[in-house]
């Protein structure tokens, strides 16, 4: 197993939503991680503070400013939660030129195709 770590890899920003139970990283590559507080860990004695990856995905790519004649990286430089209005969580994360919203909210699961009645 490959463990080296890339300069796209270091963190360069976190924060927590406003009531701790999601934690928002973004890293020098563009990327998002969202980490999700494990329920076992907030109801044990003492309490831990521990958090599962809950979703991942590319926010910032590179970019060139024609007009400007400059490279933007994908770096992350801020994230940030809004507060919530209803079932969805909305994040801001930005680089250098462009800032982006994000909805994150749980999909609905269902089994399809599938006979799901118990045979007697």
């Amino acid at each position: 197993m490959d463990d080296d770590v890339t300069e796209a890899d270091i963190i360069s920003c976190v924060e927590f939503n406003h009531d701790g139970e999601l934690l928002a990283t973004g890293d020098k590559g563009g990327r998002v991680v969202i980490f999700q507080r494990d329920p076992s860990s907030k109801a044990s004695t003492p309490r831990r503070g521990e958090y599962n990856v809950y979703s991942t995905f590319q926010s910032h790519e590179p970019e060139f400013d024609y007009l400007k004649s400059l490279e933007i990286e994908e770096k992350i430089n801020k994230i940030r939660w809004l507060k919530r209005k209803n079932q969805s969580h909305f994040l801001l994360s930005t680089n250098d030129k462009t800032i982006k919203l994000w909805k994150v909210s749980e999909r609905d699961k269902r089994v399809e195709g599938y006979n799901t009645r118990e045979d007697n």
